[in-house]
């Protein structure tokens, strides 16, 4: 059954290039973007994120040295789709980090769990923010704090062009990034 999942898996990724492909070519299509935004407290560190879109596997980060939970910020996904109703699965994976009489935290995984339906319009891009948030107060019990929330911008493709031109010159200078043409929200 697992060699059949597999297949499966691979052909969705397969259909996506082919896509691509055919949507690069045409010059028709969409453009997304999609982003994670971590917003987790200090009592939870982020060791595995797995997005799929459309069924078909898009990104894994694993934490192999510890930094993936001190990122504020990474790029998901960048890429042209076809223009209408798509699917991400999103499945966040958290280590608990406790201290003091709260130590004995660092021995769980906590897992959020998300799945997002939404509309990418014909030429044009959409900017889909994942955020892994802490949901709740000191009053919430802690194996149901970790979330998940989206925020959308739809925005034309020269915009996401220069949005995604600046956050890369941000990122090979160190310079803050600059604040980003306003968008539609959606």
């Amino acid at each position: 059954m697992t060699g059949l999942s597999n297949d499966i898996t691979a052909s969705h990724a397969r259909l996506r290039e082919i896509t691509s492909m055919v949507l690069d070519q045409s010059g028709g299509g969409a453009q997304l973007i999609i982003d994670h935004q971590n917003e987790m407290g200090s009592t939870f560190r982020l060791v595995r994120a797995s997005y799929s879109l459309d069924g078909a596997a898009v990104a894994t980060r694993t934490d192999d040295n510890g930094s993936l939970a001190d990122l504020t910020n990474f790029a998901v996904y960048n890429g042209r789709v076809a223009q209408g109703e798509h699917t991400l699965t999103v499945s966040l994976e958290y280590q608990g980090n406790g201290y003091g009489i709260f130590s004995y935290i660092r021995g769980y995984t906590f897992r959020a769990r998300s799945v997002q339906n939404f509309t990418v319009p014909e030429g044009r891009a959409l900017r889909l923010t994942v955020v892994g948030y802490e949901r709740g107060g000191a009053t919430a019990a802690i194996e149901e704090r970790p979330a998940i929330r989206y925020t959308q911008a739809v925005m034309t493709i020269p915009e996401a062009q220069q949005m995604l031109q600046r956050a890369d010159t941000a990122a090979t200078t160190g310079a803050a990034p600059a604040a980003a043409a306003p968008a539609s929200r959606r």
